[in-house]
């Protein structure tokens, strides 16, 4: 079956607006409508789009919307002609409009090669109506008859408060197909309802505000456009005689003639959206206030074609994005939840992530790191009896069956699977949860314990290399390009105060007294999903610093953020300290998970891990003031310096414990 390509008719004037109404931009973007029905179109699956213009507009109409669709999509142009009549016809002389929207279609018939949707370039139809119509015309064929379709609205959200609209007013049967449709082309609203009349108001009829009314939302199979042709002449004998200059060849009409002679069914599909269009002037405005609006709700990225938008419709998804909103209190990548509809009506979500190019430079091999572990998990998961859907990330591959979509700025992306009813927590909210993040830390290098470590890309060259990140700091200092060390020698004298503490690690590394193995290198508390339900730690995730590194550093991380008193910008140190409680909860569950994985050696270094890791975060945090704040997101001034302070605390608490640390060590070091 062919794929369905949608045809949008773009050759009229406009004549209420007053002038080229389907280009005229709507947000400071520059999108115009056709815009959404595009974005909403590809990203139901359309992958083909026809337009319907007038000659002498092609230009301008390539420049305001066909180039950059032909970037996104297969781009076709059909010109409306008012000359496109058979032969024996003549165009009455001072016939300036158009022949209709049949006529428009009908300029269609060389490119459309099976079933097709066709809209008003200058309508917005919502996102629902493009599945329903794309998924209708995937799976019905002609039979017996012509099986149509058509996106029936109500009424009451059609209507304008600047005028008079017209509108093809539906019967539908109780099986929910079309009856009939009856222009009207005079419908106003009169108070909470609205009425049409016939006779230039002298009288007017009520209609109920839940009528379904046709916004030329039509799904047609190929066999349709020979119905056109064969009936355009039979239009001209009569609507030449009666009114040559305005007759007009509508698309319902050839449709009310099939029905009529039982050729056609019709199955209405009925949208609960608000349909949105320029009829008046006075109009845009609000079509402008709900895109806005639209956007601010996350239906709609600010630009559609390029960034999050362009991402969103290049994966293989399950559904259509419904609505996509930021996600998360990650430092470094951009992150949406993405929830989509399922064609069986159900409702997923999905993670979207635009990679930090600027943090992480190899996105390409950064992506192989994550497949390789993961797979590797899933394998291990499921020879456990596990769930691989939940205790590990599943990666979406992007349309062309990479891990990665590259937008056209040169920004990659990637999707994951959403993980329901589980949640991530910034701070610790009880010393079980803690002790569950450690069993699912220590749990993942038990997984792992059998990878091959040397086969990881360094995705961060000397991420944990405290030993470099000692001598960038003092660079930094010497430097100080920013003019900021003068303010802050306290804390650079606490650095350089500690460089036994940056070169422990890489010292024993040296000598080979350390093993390296696979490591998280990010292990706070947020990185651990814990199960709703049982409160249980059930995956690990933001795997984008996995990597060869050592057991201690993971430990250690996960101390000096999870087992701190407060949050790691806190402005107020005497609210800062390690709790040794939760310290102790954290030594207990990490070794447990690690399931004796870990050596003897490892394991009585996993305070001096705490340590280490909690003075190179602060150092880092400084290094980066010093440096004009160009790594960590900042959200106040001197953000990046309480950071650092709070680390420093730490350290020097750490340092008053150290008996107790290494003696709660010793307690599960059996």
């Amino acid at each position: 079956m062919k794929k369905p390509v949608l045809v949008i008719m773009a050759a009229g004037m406009g004549s209420r607006y007053g002038g080229l109404k389907q280009i005229d931009p709507i947000d400071e973007q520059g999108h115009i409508i056709m815009d959404f029905s595009l974005f909403d179109a590809k990203r139901a699956g359309f992958e083909k789009v026809i337009f319907i213009i007038k000659k002498e507009n092609e230009a301008d109409f390539k420049e305001v919307i066909g180039n950059r669709m032909s970037k996104v999509m297969d781009v076709s142009y059909v010109f409306q002609d008012l000359a496109n009549i058979p032969e024996g016809f003549e165009i009455p002389e001072g016939r300036e409009k158009p022949w209709g929207t049949a006529h428009a279609v009908l300029s269609c018939i060389d490119e459309v090669d099976g079933p097709f949707a066709v809209i008003n370039a200058d309508d917005y139809y919502g996102r629902d109506a493009f599945q329903t119509i794309y998924d209708f015309l995937s799976t019905h064929e002609d039979d017996d008859k012509y099986r149509f379709t058509m996106v029936g609205y109500h009424l009451k959200n059609t209507l304008t408060e600047n005028g008079h609209v017209a509108r093809g007013v539906c019967t539908v049967d109780e099986n929910g197909y079309l009856v009939e449709v009856t222009e009207r082309t005079r419908i106003e609203k009169k108070g909470d309802g609205a009425a049409f009349t016939e006779d230039d108001g002298a009288t007017w009829t009520q209609l109920p505000m839940d009528a379904i009314v046709s916004m030329n939302m039509w799904g047609f199979s190929k066999g349709f456009l020979q119905e056109i042709k064969a009936g355009f002449s039979a239009f001209l004998e009569e609507g030449l005689k009666n009114n040559p200059l305005k007759c007009e060849y509508f698309l319902p009409s050839v449709v009310s003639h099939l029905l009529a002679e039982n050729r056609a069914s019709v199955s209405v599909l009925i949208s609960q959206d608000k349909w949105y269009g320029v009829t008046y002037k006075e109009d845009k405005q609000v079509v402008v206030d709900a895109v806005q609006k639209m956007k601010n709700e996350g239906i709609y990225p600010e630009n559609v074609w390029c960034g999050r938008g362009e991402a969103m419709i290049n994966f293989q998804l399950d559904g259509v994005v419904m609505k996509a909103i930021r996600y998360g209190s990650g430092h470094i990548n951009d992150t949406f939840l993405l929830t989509l509809k399922k064609k069986d009506g159900t409702q997923g979500r999905v993670i979207l992530q635009r990679m930090n190019k600027s943090i992480f430079t190899n996105p390409v091999e950064l992506m192989e790191n994550i497949l390789g572990v993961t797979s590797f998990l899933r394998k291990k998961i499921v020879e456990n009896g596990g769930d691989p859907e939940r205790e590990t990330l599943n990666v979406i591959p992007a349309k062309n069956g990479k891990p990665y979509f590259v937008d056209s700025e040169g920004e990659y992306w990637r999707c994951y699977t959403f993980i329901e009813d589980a949640t991530s927590y910034d701070q610790v909210e009880s010393p079980e949860d803690f002790y569950q993040s450690a069993v699912s830390f220590g749990n993942f290098q038990k997984l792992l314990a059998d990878y091959p470590a040397e086969t990881l890309h360094e995705t961060i060259k000397g991420f944990h290399d405290t030993k470099a990140r000692f001598e960038v700091f003092k660079k930094a200092v010497a430097d100080d390009i920013c003019g900021r060390a003068a303010s802050v020698q306290d804390e650079i004298q606490f650095v350089l105060d500690h460089e036994d503490v940056a070169n422990v690690f890489g010292d024993m590394l040296e000598k080979g007294e350390l093993p390296l193995r696979v490591t998280h290198n990010d292990t706070k508390l947020n990185n651990i999903m814990l199960d709703n339900k049982s409160r249980k730690g059930i995956c690990v995730i933001d795997l984008d610093t996995v990597m060869p590194g050592l057991a201690m550093n993971d430990f250690g991380d996960s101390i000096r953020f999870g087992a701190s008193t407060g949050a790691e910008d806190e402005k107020d140190l005497d609210k800062i300290w390690c709790d040794m409680e939760l310290f102790d909860s954290y030594a207990k569950g990490f070794i447990e998970g690690c399931g004796g994985k870990l050596t003897t050696r490892e394991i009585e270094l996993l305070p001096m891990g705490a340590k280490v890791m909690t003075f190179e975060c602060g150092m880092r945090f400084l290094t980066d003031y010093l440096q004009g704040d160009t790594y960590f997101k900042i959200h106040r001034e001197n953000h990046n310096l309480d950071r650092c302070r709070t680390q420093f605390k730490l350290v020097s608490d750490m340092e008053t414990k150290w008996d107790t640390m290494n003696t709660i060590i010793k307690k599960y070091n059996i």
